[in-house]
């Protein structure tokens, strides 16, 4: 729009230019001749209109001018402080211009930067680009581009050749790309360790899966320890009372051998007596033994049966500290999974009912077992009379490790392997809440 504005301008003063020389020659021709009637008034005229004419376009070149001006003073601030780096080379990189953003990102002053030589802001390792980028530029005149690090540290610039100016000069715009490169490098660095992550996943995996089932046979291992020392602690309950009658009946042997009293029948009778005893201890090995049997498949049994060995195994125990145990069935389930482990689960969690009756000195204690079938599921309750559970240790008894007892008196366990046994082997559930006497236990199978 300025430029058809600048035509039409100059347009109308060669018109009026032409118009005025048109004039004056008629006034040369007439003013050859006398001067008389109308004439000298409408010369008069004439030069009146002509002087408003001129001083018309005296103002309008006056506007023109501040409008120049203006827009002048416009594109140097554009220039000066364009976000941009602009700067005008030569061929040998000497800078013949540059605005005030350009002279900010090579961080000296505008009028020192002028005649220097651009290769000399360019980091060492990058001077031989940067010299090979100016010769191709300036041999194809095509708008190249390059990118290169300045001496200042970490400052890496984009150059882009705009436009070639007349005596071999070229116009180019530096533009600092320091921000978006690092993001790069850091996005690059990202990738070179997500391969890497991805690369050793699989072994990582395999690792980390090894440690876990490590840990779990460790587990398994400290849990089997601790039941089997519960068990000889159980064993010791008992043997207590047929080695006191297996010893009284030893000692009434000599007895009545010096009294006379001893004779073949009564041998005999003595006899049968301690072999009595010795077969219902062997028996309670037995019944140990097979608790500690492992199981590789999964069978059929009745939880009625197992409910009861369990029961009869830590009986003597529960006697001795004076802890009832209440069993109520309502018909015998059959449950498909693995009795012995079953049985461990069941034992772990009535030796813990036990110590919580005996820690607390519970009048009258008493455990419950109740056994019924439910939605298709057998389900097994352990009720106690212990007080309950303290409720911000609630949804901590089943980690592993964790004991509300001393090192010395507990491993932490216990509930950690009866619910391995119940949720893990045997795709069950085990749950516990607090009833208005003492904790209640729920094994769903």
């Amino acid at each position: 729009m300025e430029i058809d504005k600048d035509k039409r301008q100059k347009i109308e003063a060669a018109d009026l230019r032409w118009h005025a020389e048109e004039r004056m020659h008629a006034n040369t021709a007439e003013t050859a001749a006398p001067l008389t009637g109308k004439t000298p008034q409408r010369l008069v005229h004439e030069l009146e209109v002509h002087r408003i004419e001129l001083e018309i376009q005296n103002a309008e070149l006056r506007q023109a001018r501040d409008e120049l001006e203006t827009a002048l003073e416009k594109y140097t601030d554009l220039y000066d402080f364009a976000p941009v780096g602009y700067f005008t080379l030569d061929r040998s990189e000497i800078i013949r211009a540059a605005n005030f953003t350009g002279a900010s990102l090579l961080e000296i002053e505008r009028s020192r930067l002028i005649g220097g030589r651009f290769g000399q802001f360019v980091a060492q390792e990058d001077r031989a680009a940067f010299t090979a980028f100016i010769g191709k530029l300036f041999a194809s005149r095509d708008k190249e581009t390059c990118e290169v690090r300045l001496r200042k540290e970490g400052a890496h610039v984009q150059i882009e050749a705009l436009a070639f100016k007349p005596g071999d000069e070229c116009c180019i715009a530096v533009i600092d790309i320091t921000k978006r490169r690092n993001a790069e490098d850091a996005l690059a660095e990202k990738h070179r360790e997500l391969d890497e992550l991805n690369r050793t996943l699989e072994a990582r995996i395999a690792l980390a899966a090894d440690e876990l089932l490590r840990k779990d046979r460790l587990l398994i291992s400290q849990g089997r320890l601790a039941a089997m020392g519960e068990m000889i602690n159980n064993i010791a309950h008992q043997w207590r009372q047929p080695l006191n009658a297996l010893g009284l009946v030893i000692q009434q042997l000599p007895y009545f051998h010096e009294s006379g009293e001893l004779n073949g029948k009564l041998l005999a009778d003595k006899v049968a007596q301690s072999m009595e005893l010795i077969l219902h201890m062997s028996g309670t090995i037995d019944d140990f033994r097979n608790f500690f049997r492992s199981e590789k498949e999964m069978i059929p049994f009745p939880i009625n049966k197992v409910i009861r060995q369990s029961i009869s195994l830590i009986e003597a125990s529960f006697r001795f500290n004076k802890i009832r145990i209440a069993f109520q069935t309502e018909s015998d389930p059959i449950i498909t999974g693995y009795p012995n482990e079953y049985a461990q689960a069941l034992l772990n969690i009535l030796i813990n009912a036990r110590d919580a009756l005996v820690e607390r000195n519970i009048g009258d204690p008493l455990i419950s077992l109740h056994a019924f079938a439910e939605r298709g599921k057998v389900v097994v309750t352990i009720t106690d009379n212990a007080g309950g559970i303290a409720e911000e240790i609630m949804g901590k008894i089943f980690d592993p490790y964790f004991t509300t007892r001393g090192p010395d008196k507990g491993t932490g366990i216990g509930l950690f392997m009866s619910m391995t046994i119940i949720e893990k082997n045997m795709g069950g559930r085990l749950t516990v809440a607090n009833t208005g006497n003492g904790a209640e236990f729920r094994i769903e199978v």
